[in-house]
């Protein structure tokens, strides 16, 4: 037992390091994306979701004017995104940080001068410019520095906000309490200048260098090299094709519309989540806090479970997680006290930290490494107009009907629906790579059993 376990020591050791001998820099990179995502995308994300109750109430608008923010958010990440994925190819990761940083911090600042819901939409311009392309961002950072540990990487990357999550919402929630909606928003923005600018100029780097690729592909059967982009792949004798063959491919129309399916249900979902708790059956703001930290407890083991299972199963690890999350939402019905309450958003926080990894797995498990900052961007635009049509539209039919029953069912109907078509459309790419790697173990075998022959 004790051989196993020293084995099993002596083997994570040598997987993490790098040709230095040192650990491997990509995972620096990893870390470094920590505090970036934690200020620059969960503490917006966290702090408007917290704020409805308060802003309905102070500002005196209706419930689809509420969330209507959130459209603007995300129908400002949508256009933005199409121009970060050229951006991210082109000036790099570390670039588009730092204007991610720059943008949202000021933002935060301005909330303290809300007086209106013309000046309370506007602030969903600020938030939408930074929160997607910075995902965008951190994710090709972990994808141009990692293959075969790609999911387990983006998993520890997006576990970021899950380790947020697991205290903010609790602070949040006093801040706004304490010091009111305005001012705790703004006051959120210190961690971005003080914590997240040093990080980025300090650790973040762009590139790995041809050593160090070469340990990212040790084992593999194939040498590494670095294609357009910057992004790690395989030697291989292969032309790579041009984006617009890639944007051209059935697979990649499917993915797109999928996306925004995804995306009009993660939102529409997740933006009316607190009015509906807090207005509608009635919790105090703190205990759906505490229930809401509990979930990004969850969340943060779900993440490596989720990144495990998208690098053993692709796409049907992807239809596992939309499943789950079909059935936490049609679970919000049946809430009718903390105790289901909590149950509830233990099974929604688990089901939803697999959303976050799809893009990455998507884009390269699809077509490769080639123009994978423009089809990550490609991909992220088209769910941010799921993202913006979602809040809005779920919103509406809550004041239609008078209750959530209809759109909560509509969105498990939608989830359920690219749950099936995610399970049967193949990972073009990945199984290539698979058959390929499985030639090369068949042609060693043969190789040593030939030796063993004339030996």
């Amino acid at each position: 037992m004790n051989n196993k376990v020293f084995r099993a020591f002596h083997e994570m050791r040598k997987e993490i390091k790098g040709p230095d001998g040192k650990l491997y820099y990509g995972w620096w990179n990893v870390f470094a994306t920590y505090p970036c995502i934690i200020f620059i995308f969960t503490t917006p994300l966290m702090m408007l979701k917290l704020i409805y109750p308060a802003v309905e109430e102070s500002l005196q608008i209706s419930r689809a004017d509420v969330v209507a923010i959130s459209s603007v958010k995300f129908a400002t990440s949508a256009i933005v995104a199409f121009a970060a994925g050229f951006l991210i190819d082109r000036l790099g990761v570390k670039s588009v940080l730092y204007l991610c940083a720059m943008v949202t911090g000021l933002g935060l600042v301005y909330f303290n001068f809300i007086d209106s819901k013309w000046t309370y939409w506007a602030a969903g311009i600020a938030m939408g410019f930074s929160s997607m392309p910075l995902l965008m961002a951190t994710k090709t950072l972990v994808a141009r520095w990692f293959n075969r540990r790609l999911g387990l990487a983006v998993g520890l990357t997006m576990s970021a906000s899950s380790l947020a999550g697991i205290v903010f919402p609790i602070l949040f929630a006093w801040m706004i309490e304490t010091l009111g909606w305005q001012l705790a928003t703004a006051w959120t923005s210190t961690g971005i200048f003080f914590i997240v600018m040093p990080v980025i100029y300090f650790v973040v780097r762009d590139d790995p260098s041809p050593e160090e690729i070469a340990a990212e592909f040790e084992g593999q059967g194939a040498a590494g090299k670095i294609v357009r982009g910057g992004l790690v792949e395989a030697e291989t004798d292969e032309k790579a094709p041009s984006a617009g063959e890639l944007f051209r491919k059935p697979t990649f129309m499917i993915i797109g519309f999928m996306m925004i399916a995804i995306g009009f249900v993660d939102q529409g979902f997740t933006q009316n989540l607190t009015p509906f708790l807090v207005n509608d059956l009635g919790f105090t703001l703190t205990k759906v806090a505490v229930t809401l930290s509990l979930s990004f407890l969850f969340g943060l083991s779900s993440k490596l479970f989720f990144g495990w299972l998208f690098d053993r199963l692709s796409f049907k690890g992807l239809s596992i997680c939309y499943v789950m999350n079909a059935l936490a939402i049609i679970a919000a019905l049946g809430i009718q006290g903390f105790v289901t309450l909590l149950i509830f958003q233990l099974a929604r926080g688990f089901a939803h930290s697999g959303i976050l990894l799809e893009t990455p797995v998507l884009a390269k498990h699809a077509f490769g490494p080639f123009h994978l900052g423009k089809v990550i961007g490609t991909f992220s635009a088209l769910a941010g107009v799921g993202l913006t049509l979602g809040p809005i539209t779920v919103a509406k039919l809550f004041e239609i009907y008078g209750n959530y029953n209809v759109a909560f069912t509509l969105l498990t109907g939608i989830m359920a629906l690219c749950a099936v078509i995610i399970y049967f459309l193949p990972p073009e790419y990945r199984l290539r790579q698979l058959r390929e790697q499985k030639e090369r173990e068949e042609q060693t075998v043969r190789s040593r059993e030939y030796a063993n022959e004339t030996s």
